[in-house]
């Protein structure tokens, strides 16, 4: 479809809609809540680069995203405000850099939806400031799909390139990610077998030279999966699992929201289903386009069976967060079939939509980022009570990765080590979780103590009371 726009003045929309988002995400940054696995994140950017790579070899994830964010770190300092903006670069290149090729070759019309619909899928709002990978994934993880549609339009060793490139950095980035990889190269092996057999040489020369770069963290790798197969903490997947990875995805707080996003997933494979129809009436650009958006959907679906297949053969090892690095693919799933269809009104109500649903996201992350969590109360809390005779006690030893971002360890101990028999401490403000027993008025009174509950308190998903425990 033609536009009365201008080349540049679409670059400009395109951009400025990039923008937009990447000041939605930055307003979403200026807080100090954390939560277990950004705590860890935190505490590994603390090592040299060595430390990194040994403490993500003991992990269960590759290393390539602790990489960057230490990278950054020594040139910018590790404030958590610079860590968050480590995690919205990427989505700031997925939607401008990204929304360009997609308009060379699917159209504004797509390339302006699909910065939008990745914008406004619930989850990528809530992820794209978190002090994790999930970001720099769905960057990899798009690139590549994109990358690869070109090496098949172009047949130019440059995307093959490419491909080398943002496949590799999946795989060191997140292993679901690296499965979206295969899926990748394996459709993409299958296109060419079916019409450009030529250039299986290059996909070949391609994989190998991926695998050539992921080579040396296969013996890690393989470590850690003999270690998930023994002890991991995912739960079973059952069918209300897999039925809950559709309100995680797309819930955005309101009734009806999850269907309306399956709805138009359902509607979206009618019309690419419609476009590689095309082929017989000798469109086979549109044909083409059909082709590519399905497979879009195609990498996340079967990222989720390889998951839920593992996860039933071996241990469970996948939870539908691993689903992140694929939401780029959605969103170019449906911005190229459902601009296909809509002109007009039609397209302008569309964007209205999606920008009403941004909205509506966005109202629900900044009450997740600013006001859900009692973290700021919490510390103005302590920071107005513990005296330099006391003592921050926490009973579960697993948040010491939270505790730790918070207070140093001069000024917190494991409730579970502590004397009370020979403690000089005037107070004890005891961080009390449900995964421990609170002790009893009985059990501190024989140690000469008591305790006061001073309020339910808590830092971004780990929720406490807070107990004052003075001498008798």
């Amino acid at each position: 479809m033609k536009s009365n726009v201008s080349n540049r003045q679409q670059q400009g929309i395109l951009l400025g809609l990039a923008l937009i988002f990447f000041l939605c995400y930055l307003s979403l940054c200026f807080n100090n809540n954390i939560w277990t696995d950004e705590a860890f994140t935190i505490e590994l950017l603390h090592s040299d680069f060595a430390g990194i790579l040994k403490g993500t070899a003991s992990d269960v994830h590759p290393p390539l995203y602790y990489l960057i964010a230490k990278c950054v770190t020594l040139v910018f300092g590790d404030s958590l405000l610079c860590l968050k903006l480590v995690s919205i670069l990427p989505m700031f290149l997925c939607m401008s850099w990204g929304a360009l090729i997609v308009r060379k070759r699917f159209g504004f019309r797509a390339a302006v939806l699909y910065p939008v619909l990745l914008g406004v899928i619930p989850c990528t709002m809530e992820y794209a400031v978190q002090v994790r990978m999930y970001s720099w994934a769905i960057f990899f993880i798009t690139f590549m799909a994109l990358w690869a549609y070109e090496a098949y339009l172009e047949q130019s060793l440059r995307f093959y390139a490419g491909i080398v490139l943002t496949s590799a950095a999946a795989a060191y980035t997140h292993y679901f990610a690296f499965v979206s990889a295969i899926l990748i190269y394996g459709f993409l092996f299958l296109a060419l077998l079916a019409g450009k057999r030529r250039e299986l040489l290059k996909w070949l020369a391609a994989a190998a030279a991926s695998l050539l770069l992921f080579a040396p963290w296969m013996p890690y790798m393989e470590l850690q999966v003999k270690g998930v197969s023994r002890n991991y903490w995912i739960e079973e997947i059952t069918g209300e699992t897999v039925k809950a990875f559709f309100p995680f995805l797309f819930d955005m707080g309101i009734p009806g929201t999850t269907a309306l996003w399956m709805g138009l997933l359902a509607v979206s494979l009618f019309f690419a289903v419609r476009m590689m129809l095309s082929a017989r009436r000798g469109q086979k650009e549109e044909a083409g386009a059909g082709l590519f958006a399905l497979l879009c959907l195609l990498v996340p679906v079967g990222t989720a069976l390889t998951g839920i297949t593992a996860s039933a053969l071996i241990r469970p090892v996948f939870i539908v967060r691993y689903l992140l690095p694929c939401m780029g693919l959605a969103a170019l799933f449906l911005a190229i079939t459902l601009s296909r269809y809509a002109d007009g009104m039609v397209y302008g109500a569309m964007i209205f939509f999606f920008l009403c649903a941004g909205l509506v996201d966005y109202k629900q992350s900044v009450y997740r980022e600013y006001e859900w969590t009692h973290t700021a109360e919490t510390e103005a809390f302590l920071d107005s009570h513990v005296g330099e005779r006391d003592i921050i006690a926490y009973n579960y030893e697993s948040y010491k990765f939270i505790y730790d971002y918070y207070w140093s360890d001069e000024e917190k101990v494991l409730w579970q080590e502590m004397d009370l028999d020979n403690t000089e401490y005037d107070n004890i403000w005891l961080l009390d979780t449900i995964y421990w027993p609170t002790p009893t008025d009985e059990y501190l009174a024989e140690h000469g103590f008591r305790k006061t509950f001073m309020g339910n308190y808590g830092i971004e998903h780990n929720d406490f009371k807070i107990f004052q425990i003075t001498r008798l």
